[in-house]
C-alpha cells in the first residue's frame, strides 16, 4: 500500500477542493496533481491511494472529500467492480471515472451504478478535469438538497395524515355540542363554538390541501381519465357547491358543441375549479359577479375565472403560482400557504395544460387554464 498527499495549496481550507485520486500509477498522478496545481480559484488539495484498500483506510481515517478520482484498472479491482467496491466506503461522495477506454457504452454504465461522471485518460485536460470535479460536487449537492426536500415532504405528509383524523373528530364534537347534546348552550357559548368550529374546518381544509398537494408530488395521485362535458360539469359544480355563495357567479360558455369535450380526471377537476372560484370569490368586491368563460382554440378549450378585485402587481405575478409564497418579502409579505394556486397548476400540468394570470385595474383579475381539447393521456 502506498499514500501520497500533496501538501496543502492554501491556508484557508475553505477556498480548496479536496480531491482523492485512486490511481495505481504514480506518473499519471502527478500528471493531474500538476494540471490541478495550475487553477487557483478554486486551489485544490490531491491525495493519492494506489489501491482500494489504501483508499478504503483514508476515507476511515481522514473526511469525506469533495470527490474521488478512480481509475477503474487496480491491482485490487477490476473494471466497474471497482466503483461499487469504493463506494461502500465513500459516505455518498461524488465519484468520477478515469478510464482509458473510449468506449462510451463502459462511461453510461458506470454512471447508471452511481458515479458522478466519467472522464478519458488520453483527452484528460486541466479545463474538462476541473469542470468534470465542480460540475460532479454540485450534482451531488443538489441532489442532497433533493433529498431533504423530499424527506420534509415525507414527514409533512405523515404530519398532515396524524392530524386529519383528530381534526374531522373535532368537528363532530363541535356538532354535537352546539346540538345541545351535552347541555344547552348559551348565546355566547355558542357563539364561541361556531368560531371554534369555523377555525377547525379552515385548519382541516388545509391539511387536506397539503395531503392532495403531496400525492400530486410524489406522483402517487393516479389520475383517472375519461372524457368530460366541460359545460355540464361546470355548471353542475357551481349549482352544488357554490350554492350558499353570496357572490353571483356566471357562466359563460361560448364552446361549439363539437368542443365541449376534454379528457379529464373528474376528481382533479373538481379540485381545480373549485379552487379557483374559491380564490376569485376571496379576492372579489361586494356586489360583484364573478365571471366563468368557456370558449376554444384550436386544439384547446380555455377557462378563464374572472374577478373585479384589485390588480395583482407584477411582482407578485410572477410567482403567483410557487409553494408557500405569498406576497414580496420587504414589501407586501404576509404568513400565508400559498397552496391553491399552486395545486390548481399541479393540477393543470398533470392534464397537459398550461395556467395563466392577467391583472390590472381596468379589468380585474383572470386566471385562464388552456388544456388539450379532447385529448388521449
Amino acid at each position: 500500500m502506498q499514500m501520497i498527499s500533496s501538501e496543502p495549496m492554501i491556508a484557508d481550507q475553505k477556498q480548496t477542493l479536496h480531491i482523492l485520486m485512486v490511481e495505481d500509477d504514480k506518473y499519471y498522478f502527478e500528471y493531474v496533481r500538476q494540471l490541478l496545481l495550475r487553477r487557483t480559484k478554486p486551489r485544490f488539495e490531491l491525495c493519492w491511494a494506489n489501491s482500494l484498500q489504501a483508499a478504503a483506510e483514508y476515507l476511515q481515517e481522514h473526511e469525506t472529500p469533495d470527490a474521488i478520482l478512480l481509475d477503474l484498472n487496480l491491482p485490487d479491482g477490476q473494471g466497474l467492480l471497482s466503483l461499487g467496491k469504493l463506494k461502500e466506503n465513500s459516505d455518498n461522495c461524488p465519484i468520477i471515472i478515469l478510464t482509458g477506454s473510449t468506449d462510451d457504452s463502459l462511461g453510461l454504465r458506470a454512471v447508471s451504478l452511481g458515479a458522478h461522471d466519467y472522464l478519458v485518460k488520453q483527452s484528460l485536460g486541466n479545463d474538462s478535469l476541473v469542470r468534470c470535479i465542480r460540475y460532479a460536487i454540485e450534482r451531488r449537492r443538489s441532489e442532497e438538497q433533493s433529498q431533504r426536500l423530499a424527506a420534509i415532504q415525507d414527514f409533512v405528509a405523515t404530519l398532515a395524515h396524524d392530524l386529519k383524523i383528530p381534526m374531522i373528530g373535532a368537528n363532530k364534537l363541535f356538532d354535537a355540542l352546539l346540538a345541545g347534546n351535552a347541555g344547552e348552550l348559551t348565546p355566547a357559548q355558542t357563539t364561541l363554538m361556531l368560531a371554534l368550529k369555523e377555525s377547525n374546518a379552515n385548519q382541516l381544509v388545509l391539511v387536506q390541501r397539503l395531503l392532495e398537494i403531496y400525492r400530486y408530488e410524489v406522483g402517487t395521485a393516479d389520475p383517472s381519465f375519461v372524457a368530460i362535458d366541460l359545460p355540464n360539469f361546470t355548471e353542475k359544480l357551481i349549482a352544488t357547491a357554490f350554492a350558499d355563495s353570496n357572490v353571483k357567479i356566471r357562466l359563460d360558455d361560448r364552446l361549439p358543441d363539437k368542443k365541449r369535450i376534454i379528457r379529464g380526471d373528474e376528481e382533479a377537476m373538481d379540485r381545480l375549479l373549485k379552487n379557483l372560484i374559491s380564490n376569485a370569490i376571496t379576492y372579489s368586491p361586494p356586489g360583484q359577479p364573478i365571471t366563468i368563460t368557456l370558449s376554444a382554440h384550436v386544439g384547446k378549450i380555455s377557462i378563464a375565472v374572472h374577478n373585479h378585485g384589485e390588480p395583482i402587481p407584477r411582482e407578485i405575478r410572477n410567482n403567483l403560482f410557487q409553494k408557500f409564497w405569498h406576497g414580496v418579502p420587504g414589501k407586501r409579505y404576509v404568513a400565508h400557504t400559498g397552496l391553491g394556486l399552486y395545486l390548481c397548476q399541479r393540477i393543470v400540468e398533470l392534464h397537459r395544460g398550461r395556467i395563466l394570470c392577467h391583472s390590472t385595474a381596468e379589468e380585474g383579475t383572470i386566471i385562464t387554464v388552456v388544456l388539450p381539447s379532447g385529448s388521449k393521456n
